[in-house]
């Protein structure tokens, strides 16, 4: 009986985490900056002159860039929660054997 109440409180400290979630929240918001990135690039070439050219072009940069950081980071973040899963139960087996 101790050591199954001290398994329940080992969980109860580990920080809940969903990297399925996770990724695909910081994949939605990576797609939003690069949707967002294009708008100013049609604004752009359509002839708006809100700001000068070369602004609009690090702007633009900047975002796009962005844009694919967080899309790339999202990638990782689900692949790190991927490769933890496949390892999971080799981990659960050795506990069971304790």
């Amino acid at each position: 009986m101790p050591a199954k109440t001290a398994r329940i409180r080992a969980r109860r400290r580990e920080p809940m985490r969903n990297d399925n979630v996770h990724a695909t929240l910081l994949a939605a918001v990576g797609g939003y900056i690069l949707y967002l990135a294009y708008r100013i690039l049609e604004n752009f070439r359509g002839g708006a002159k809100e700001m000068p050219d070369y602004l609009y072009v690090i702007v633009i940069a900047v975002m796009a860039l962005g844009g694919i950081g967080t899309i790339w980071y999202a990638w990782t973040v689900y692949a790190r929660g991927r490769k933890a899963e496949k390892e999971k139960p080799d981990q659960e087996k050795d506990r069971a054997e304790d």
